[in-house]
């Protein structure tokens, strides 16, 4: 996750973890091993967008979710990726950002449903899966 996508998720949420001039210095390890995995490296525009299409929220489990489904839709995804993400997540990712054992388990469910829709174009997946997806489990 790079700098403007902590900030741009700060301003879309209220702004409540820091104030708008502040900016968090991310490190630079999370930034290389967010940028190598499959999905959860694509352009933070597209992520935006998806947050969007999905009306999903920028909380962290909104974003474990989010993050979990690109993983899972992108062909090169695998769960060694889970893996890595699911130990960075929940020990060198900022306080306020960091996952914990529920939103790790929302993460994977929409890893195994994004692979379920990976032939499908983010932009003709229903806009409420995720939504229905979390409610009826």
């Amino acid at each position: 996750m790079n700098k403007s996508r902590f900030v741009a998720q700060n301003n879309k949420a209220g702004g409540n973890r820091q104030s708008l001039t502040e900016s968090i210095e991310v490190d630079p390890y999370i930034q290389f091993l967010e940028n190598w995995i499959p999905g959860i490296g694509e352009s933070t525009d597209l992520h935006d967008q998806l947050h969007m299409h999905f009306r999903l929220g920028f909380n962290v489990s909104d974003e474990a979710k989010l993050l979990g489904f690109q993983l899972g839709h992108h062909p090169a995804g695998s769960f060694f990726h889970v893996i890595i993400f699911c130990i960075m997540s929940m020990t060198i990712y900022p306080k306020a950002y960091k996952n914990d054992f529920k939103n790790i388990k929302e993460f994977y469910k929409a890893y195994l449903l994004g692979k379920d829709w990976q032939s499908v174009s983010y932009w003709f997946i229903p806009n409420s899966i995720l939504i229905e997806h979390f409610n009826n489990v």
